[in-house]
């Protein structure tokens, strides 16, 4: 008779399953995130009055907290991949586990900028422009949300290293993704200085690339390694 050994079993095969998981959530959170934006109309920093006047006050209300919503499903689906991946490139080595801990937390801290800051002070624009709210009010929320955005966008980068950092170390991901990932986190960062000249819309397309891309090496059930890095052993028969 033949048994499989130890390491083939069932907490492998919730490993690869795990990793599935990680990139479904991983697409999901891009697809609502671009549907939300379809169904928005966001003023940029330090709009005249009749475009905040337009994007605000005279766009529809239904429409613009539909997207609203939408966004805020695509965040917390992230908030879940985030710590999930945290937990699947912990791998064995002190390095590794750091990585993916702070990964983790910087998602999280990702996650909150962008719901309490971003998006609250853009559904408060919209609810007080269509409210006979001063028009310097509307505008100053709109400012708010984007100096959140940027801020956020700070601490993606962060996230983003962490992540390649730590598929580099555990190899729970082919290697490609951290080099991308790393190249990503630079363009996240170095991108907030430059922001009012639109550079952060440019880093968030190149991160959504990469997280797609992520996603889509964890549809796959992760790297054909196991999470200490070593290359899985050849299964043992016994008679």
């Amino acid at each position: 008779m033949s048994s499989h050994a130890q390491g083939s079993g069932p907490s492998e095969i919730v490993r690869v399953r795990l990793w599935r998981v990680a990139g479904i959530l991983a697409i999901a959170h891009v697809v609502l995130m671009f549907a939300s934006f379809a169904l928005q109309q966001v003023a940029p920093i330090g709009s005249d009055a009749g475009t905040v006047r337009t994007d605000h006050v005279t766009f529809s209300m239904t429409s613009g907290f539909a997207g609203e919503y939408l966004t805020c499903l695509s965040f917390l689906i992230l908030l879940l991949a985030v710590t999930l991946l945290g937990r699947l490139l912990r791998g064995t080595a002190e390095v590794s586990e750091w990585l993916a801990s702070s990964a983790a937390a910087a998602g999280v801290v990702y996650v909150a900028v962008t719901l309490a800051g971003a998006l609250a002070n853009l559904g408060a624009a919209l609810y007080i422009g269509h409210h006979g709210g001063d028009l310097s009010t509307v505008a100053a929320l709109v400012d708010a949300h984007w100096f959140a955005v940027f801020s956020a966008t700070a601490v993606l980068g962060v996230f983003t290293g962490c992540i390649a950092g730590a598929v580099l170390v555990s190899r729970a991901l082919p290697r490609w993704v951290a080099w991308t990932g790393f190249v990503t986190a630079v363009v996240c960062v170095a991108s907030v200085p430059a922001a009012g000249a639109g550079a952060v819309d440019t880093a968030t397309l190149v991160w959504v690339l990469w997280f797609v891309g992520l996603g889509v090496a964890g549809l796959r059930g992760g790297s054909r390694t196991t999470a200490a890095g070593v290359p899985s052993a050849p299964t043992p028969v016994s008679v």
